[in-house]
């Protein structure tokens, strides 16, 4: 009988080789790779073989499509997706610390490096369910809701909406097309809004517009609800993210899972499965907000990561 062999097959007896690609060198990369090696050495020693790189140094071969040395690529953030796409590795991707329009761009673009449709993610950014379930915990009283959007993002109006309409709130929203177009689209949205809902998009929300953001909305008294702990950090009064060491795991397992099984297959792209909820306190007293000493809000945070709450004082 004939037995064909998988197109991604790994010798029984070798371990399989898993090359890290990282956007930068800063340390949520660094802590994110030793968390996915510590995990992957805990649930199968011996079986797996790591290497990392900066997707700046990325050899030279392995960028032109050359055959590389091993059996599955872990691109880490845009900037390292964009380079494995250039590459196109013959070895299954899984993306990670991307954003999910991020993510679909390149996929609808065709430049999305997926050989035999072996590719997946996890995204960076929150499930919007989420999202509007830590709203309705920690401003259940208000009802305007405001979301700037970009290029990126746009995608996700139908989902905005709908989830805004379950929830009673009314939803406005801008589109930002260009750099320009920002601060005057933030103008209009907090004019009519309680609440600001960040939703992650690279012509949006990025190093060279966070202060501008963090300081109108404060100027207006509106709440921004952002999606990382800088955010939480620097002025927004409540932050839902996933740290890289959380969504490290979470691939770690999706590894595993792949070389344990016969089919070889991987999941769907797919949301941080653990995450956490940040509290500026020092906003949120500015902003006269009892958030530290709300129930429903304190409840989600200790079911989130059976971690106790995270205060910025």
């Amino acid at each position: 009988m004939l037995v064909l062999a998988h197109p991604f097959a790994v010798a029984a007896d070798s371990p399989a080789s898993i090359l890290f690609v990282s956007s930068h060198t800063s340390s949520h990369y660094l802590h994110f790779v030793e968390e996915a090696k510590r995990t992957l050495d805990a649930t199968a020693p011996a079986r797996f073989a790591t290497t990392s790189l900066p997707a700046s140094q990325l050899s030279d071969k392995y960028r032109s499509g050359a055959s590389a040395p091993f059996d599955m690529v872990v691109a880490l953030g845009t900037q390292a997706a964009r380079v494995v796409t250039k590459w196109r590795p013959a070895v299954p991707v899984l993306y990670a610390l991307i954003p999910k329009a991020s993510y679909e761009s390149l996929k609808r673009s065709g430049h999305l490096a997926c050989p035999s449709g072996q590719c997946t993610a996890i995204y960076i950014d929150q499930p919007l369910p989420r999202l509007f379930a830590v709203l309705d915990a920690a401003f259940a009283g208000q009802r305007r809701l405001g979301v700037l959007l970009g290029p990126t993002s746009s995608q996700q109006q139908s989902e905005l909406a709908e989830l805004a309409g379950k929830q009673g709130l009314a939803l406005h929203t801008a589109l930002v097309n260009e750099a320009d177009d920002l601060l005057p689209a933030l103008d209009g949205v907090l004019k009519q809004s309680d609440i600001l809902l960040s939703i992650a998009d690279p012509l949006v929300y990025n190093r060279h517009t966070a202060k501008s953001i963090l300081l109108t909305t404060y100027r207006y008294k509106v709440p921004l609800l952002a999606y990382s702990r800088a955010y939480a950090d620097a002025g927004a009064a409540l932050s839902v993210y996933s740290t890289p060491r959380q969504i490290s795991r979470q691939a770690a397992g999706i590894i595993t899972a792949y070389f344990a099984g016969a089919e070889r297959r991987l999941p769907p792209p797919q949301y941080p499965q653990a995450f956490k909820i940040r509290i500026n306190q020092h906003v949120a007293d500015s902003l006269g907000l009892d958030l530290e000493h709300h129930p429903k809000l304190q409840s989600m945070i200790q079911d989130a990561d059976d971690e106790q709450a995270e205060y910025s004082k």
